[in-house]
């Protein structure tokens, strides 16, 4: 194997060993971008994160990033072209452009800060701990760590248990995911499918942001595997006094033998109990007495509350029967469930 002569140049070839591991990181950080279907690259947040202020000149953003104006004009242009920015003339000069996130680039940016940037930070912190002693022992202590376990596996491992804060853009994905798991048919359908006494879709597009946005605390959660596919639902919101809510568990039928559910409750759990809440509860559909059971063997149990169905009321589907009513479970994060 020919020697590393970037290495060995020391401090001849300083630039181009640090381009180098720049080079490397930034390629697994578009890697995990691409996975979770953020469209933007390494070299952009900084500056769409200096446009979450509120739009800006050219020369405002260099100045801000101390950087020239024609390298900020170049990387505006292709922010244009992505359409992750506007570009205007300025109200109060109208010979001076004034750029702004697009709706997109807001978008993008979001997604970016709940499923791509804490879990580069943690990984590249972890990558980074302990470093000590001359500049390039500490260059060459990155490019070991790195050869052993790349960021892009450290990334990967960052979010293989996380709950993230569903994007709008996720709304179809996750409308296909329930409806599959609730309402799912022959072959395809889980073992908790309600379609035997429950016909039409579990839900839709347009009731989901209606109930995002009426509930303001509530938040819907998913899970994704590495290639950023949503694979896991779950609706969390606080009812006051340590009590939160948790409803709409939903897992890809085609994955719900691998362990997935009891993980994804484990997770709204522990999420939960950090944001200090005490207790769980959720209702179930009385005659679903198989996915009861599997609540009780997680610590849930009836109290002897009960909730009517709401008959009439075609978003939930068409009932097929007319005895159903929902029974109420619950379960503490602190104490033993009750029993009753």
């Amino acid at each position: 194997m020919a020697a590393d002569v970037i290495a060995q140049g020391e401090f001849l070839y300083l630039g181009s060993r640090l381009k180098r591991l720049a080079e490397q990181l930034q390629g697994d950080v578009v890697r995990a971008a691409n996975a979770a279907g953020v469209p933007i690259q390494p070299g952009q947040y900084p500056l769409l994160a200096t446009l979450e202020a509120g739009a800006a000149s050219i020369g405002e953003i260099a100045q801000a990033m101390r950087m020239s104006q024609p390298a900020i004009t170049r990387n505006v242009d292709r922010l244009v072209r992505s359409g992750l920015v506007d570009v205007l003339p300025s109200r109060a000069d109208r010979r001076q452009r004034v750029v702004s996130l697009s709706i997109a680039g807001r978008e993008a940016l979001a997604r970016a800060k709940t499923s791509v940037s804490p879990r580069v930070e943690e990984a590249v912190r972890a990558l980074a701990a302990d470093l000590s002693g001359p500049l390039l022992e500490q260059i060459a202590t990155l490019e070991s760590r790195l050869a052993e376990r790349s960021l892009g596996e450290r990334i990967r491992a960052q979010g293989a248990d996380r709950l993230e804060r569903a994007m709008d853009a996720d709304i179809p994905a996750i409308v296909t995911l329930m409806n599959a798991a609730y309402r799912g048919t022959g072959a395809a359908a889980s073992w908790c499918s309600e379609a035997d006494f429950i016909a039409g879709d579990r839900t839709n597009a347009a009731w989901l942001r209606a109930e995002i946005a009426a509930n303001s605390d509530a938040a819907l959660m998913v899970w994704r595997r590495a290639d950023g596919a949503i694979q896991g639902s779950v609706w969390l919101e606080p009812k006051g006094e340590g009590l939160w809510y948790l409803g709409s568990l939903a897992i890809d039928p085609g994955v719900q033998n691998s362990g997935l559910g009891r993980r994804l409750l484990a997770l709204a759990e522990a999420r939960i109990a950090a944001q200090g809440g005490r207790e769980v509860m959720m209702n179930v559909i009385n005659i679903r007495e198989s996915l009861i059971a599997w609540y009780e063997r997680r610590g849930y149990r009836p109290c002897g509350e009960t909730a009517s169905f709401p008959y009439g009321d075609d978003r939930f589907g068409i009932p097929k029967r007319g005895d159903l009513y929902f029974v109420t479970l619950r379960k503490s994060l602190a104490e033993p469930a009750c029993t009753g």
